[in-house]
C-alpha cells in the first residue's frame, strides 16, 4: 500500500478520496519538509501547501512520485529539478478562481470606499473622524489588472458591472471582451486601481519596483493578491509611507506569516489578509479534490492531467 501525506483538512474536504481508492493516508498540519521526514521517509505522493520543499529533500524520499499543489501557484517547489529525479508536480489550475477574484473585486471596493480605515476608527470610538473620510465610486475609474489567468478574467467579468474601464496586461493576449490590452507602463499611468495577478517566476521577480510604484497616480491603490515576489516589499512600504501611491490591499508578503515587526502593521492605508484570498469552503474543495485526483493519477502509472513538468524515467 503506497503511503501518501495530505493536510488533515484536504482528507476532511475530499471525504477521505485517497483512503478509499486504497492508499495508506497520513494526515498532518501542514507538509513542510521537517514534518514530511517524521511522518513517511518512503511516502509516494504528497500533497503541498505553500511551504518550501528543498532540492536537497528528493534524496531522503527514494520512494516519491508526485508533489501536488493544493491551490495554483507552485513557485515553492522547483518543478523542473522535480523532474530531474522523477517527481510529478501538478497543481489545480482555477480550482480557486472565483474566490481569489471576488477578494479582489472586495479589495478594490474596501479601498475605493475607504472602509476599513472608517470601520477602525469607529472601532476606536472615533466616530466624528471616521464620518469626516469620503471615499470614491468606481464607476468611471480604470482598473488595472497584471495577469490574464484564469484569476485575471474572472475579476474583469466581475468588475464589468461596475462601469469601470478595464486595463489587462499580460505576455499572452487571450481573447476577451472585458478589457483592453496594453502595456504595463500605459496600465501603471492610467489606471486608478492595479490588481496583480501574474505567476511568481524569474522573470517576474520584483515586477512592481519603486520605477513601476512611481509611475503610477498618487491617488491609486495597489491591490496584490498573487505573490509577495512579484512586488519589491521595501519599495512598497516607501511608496505608502510618502504617499506616493494611496492605499494597498495585501494579502500575500515577501516572509508569511507576516513578521510581528512589519511596518506594514503600523499603517492606517493598508488592508491586510494573512494569504487567505482562496479561504472559501468552495474553493478548499475544489483544490483538495483536485490535488488528490493528481495523486492518484500518478500513482497509479497515468500522466496527470495538471502536471506542471515532465518527468523523464
Amino acid at each position: 500500500m503506497q503511503k501518501v501525506i495530505i493536510p488533515e483538512i484536504a482528507d476532511k474536504q475530499t471525504d477521505h478520496y485517497l483512503s478509499k481508492k486504497g492508499y495508506e493516508v497520513l494526515t498532518v498540519t501542514s507538509p513542510d519538509a521537517a514534518t514530511i521526514l517524521a511522518t513517511a521517509p518512503d511516502v509516494a505522493g504528497i500533497m503541498m501547501f505553500v511551504s518550501p520543499f528543498p532540492n536537497d529533500l528528493y534524496d531522503k524520499l527514494p520512494n516519491l512520485k508526485v508533489l501536488a499543489r493544493y491551490g495554483v501557484g507552485y513557485d515553492s517547489i522547483d518543478a523542473e529539478y522535480a523532474a530531474t529525479k522523477g517527481v510529478w508536480v501538478t497543481n489545480t489550475p482555477g480550482a480557486n478562481a472565483i474566490s481569489v477574484a471576488e477578494n479582489a473585486v472586495t479589495d478594490i471596493m474596501l479601498l475605493s470606499k475607504r472602509s476599513y480605515e472608517m470601520s477602525t476608527l469607529m472601532h476606536q470610538g472615533k466616530i466624528r473622524t471616521a464620518k469626516q473620510l469620503f471615499g470614491h465610486e468606481l464607476l468611471g475609474s480604470t482598473v488595472g489588472i497584471v495577469g490574464y489567468g484564469h484569476i485575471g478574467q474572472a475579476v474583469a467579468k466581475m468588475l464589468s458591472g461596475f462601469g469601470v474601464k478595464t486595463l489587462i496586461y499580460n505576455r499572452t493576449k487571450r481573447p476577451t471582451e472585458y478589457g483592453e490590452y496594453v502595456d504595463l507602463e500605459t496600465l501603471l499611468k492610467q489606471s486608478d486601481y492595479v490588481t496583480l495577478h501574474i505567476a511568481a517566476t524569474k522573470q517576474t521577480e520584483h515586477l512592481i519596483g519603486e520605477k513601476e510604484l512611481a509611475m503610477m497616480k498618487t491617488s491609486a491603490s495597489l491591490v496584490n493578491l498573487a505573490r509577495g515576489s512579484v512586488v519589491d516589499e521595501q519599495a512598497l512600504i516607501t511608496a505608502l509611507n510618502t504617499h506616493q501611491i494611496a492605499s494597498a490591499a495585501l494579502d500575500v508578503f515577501d516572509e508569511e506569516p507576516l513578521p510581528a515587526d512589519s511596518p506594514f502593521y503600523k499603517m492606517d492605508n493598508v488592508f491586510l489578509t494573512p494569504h487567505t484570498a482562496s479561504n472559501t469552503v468552495e474553493a478548499g474543495q475544489n483544490m483538495a479534490f483536485g490535488a488528490a485526483k493528481m495523486i492518484d493519477a500518478a500513482l497509479s502509472g497515468q500522466k496527470p492531467e495538471w502536471a506542471v513538468n515532465n518527468p523523464q524515467y
